[in-house]
């Protein structure tokens, strides 16, 4: 069962698409689940911070939404999207592959790392980086858009103003406990992934090949997609880095229910944190009922 209680911030509720669901999403207990998770932060010594949001209602649950927390890889969805609305209908772009060195390979890279001809098109860049999030196609499709700075400025036109973007792969999953470097909040992330994925705020070709990509994500097997039971649909992005932190975002689509947004992000004070994936993969159980 989906559950939500009632939206309580306006920016949330105003990237909502306006109107009425194709679907009335059941309504949950929001008391529950607040306290599940902070069983769960308690019983992983890890802080969760949840925003999910019923499309096409003011719906939504929130629990840490607008706290901060290391953004880490889900940078790559908008840095993907700012890139297809910008060139998306310059198919010579599309097509002309892009040269790199081997000074540009950063770690975590498992398909450019693989490369034999050193160069790939920007549509082969946004596939590595959105479905094995592979850091040098990241850092390669953030040198297209100028530099970080373009993710912040991209966050900042879809309403999304707790939400930026300093460095590049791998400095920027640092996660130092305070650093706001490189940080977004969950309300944020929720905000920007429905946008992109849904509303066609970045433009319908955005939409369609960004759902494309994300559709097959490879890297959530552990997380989200761990904590749901068929049949659905998830068009998602992972992202982890330093002290632990693993977070996971995306759309949710389920029969005959109104599709669902959520942002997980996570972030602990220990520098010797190992990934928890089962964390996130709870927190969806929760937040979704499996």
């Amino acid at each position: 069962m989906l559950a939500f209680s009632g939206l309580s911030t306006a920016g949330v509720a105003a990237a909502v698409m306006a109107g009425p669901p194709a679907f009335a999403a059941p309504v949950g207990n929001p008391e529950r689940m607040t306290r599940a998770l902070r069983e769960l932060e308690l019983a992983a010594s890890v802080t969760i911070g949840v925003t999910a949001v019923a499309h096409g209602s003011h719906r939504a649950f929130r629990y840490r939404g607008g706290e901060r927390f290391p953004m880490c890889s889900l940078f790559k969805t908008m840095a993907v999207g700012a890139l297809v609305q910008s060139r998306g209908y310059d198919d010579v772009y599309w097509n002309t592959p892009i040269p790199f060195t081997r000074d540009d390979l950063v770690e975590n890279s498992r398909v450019l790392d693989k490369t034999t001809t050193w160069q790939a098109t920007p549509g082969e860049l946004a596939d590595a980086a959105l479905r094995f999030s592979d850091n040098t196609a990241g850092n390669l499709i953030l040198r297209e858009l100028g530099g970080p700075a373009a993710i912040t400025a991209f966050a900042v036109s879809l309403g999304a103003t707790h939400t930026r973007l300093d460095r590049w792969e791998p400095e920027l999953n640092d996660a130092i406990p305070g650093d706001e470097r490189d940080t977004s909040t969950p309300d944020d992330i929720a905000r920007i992934y429905e946008a992109l994925l849904l509303d066609d705020a970045a433009g319908v070709l955005a939409s369609s090949r960004l759902r494309e990509w994300m559709l097959r994500n490879r890297t959530s097997d552990n997380r989200m997609r761990a904590g749901l039971t068929p049949p659905y649909e998830l068009a998602d992005k992972t992202g982890g880095g330093d002290y632990g932190v693993v977070n996971d975002a995306g759309v949710l689509w389920r029969p005959s229910e109104t599709p669902l947004t959520i942002a997980i992000m996570t972030r602990t004070d220990r520098a010797d944190a190992a990934y928890d994936n089962e964390a996130i993969a709870e927190a969806t159980r929760i937040v979704v009922g499996g």
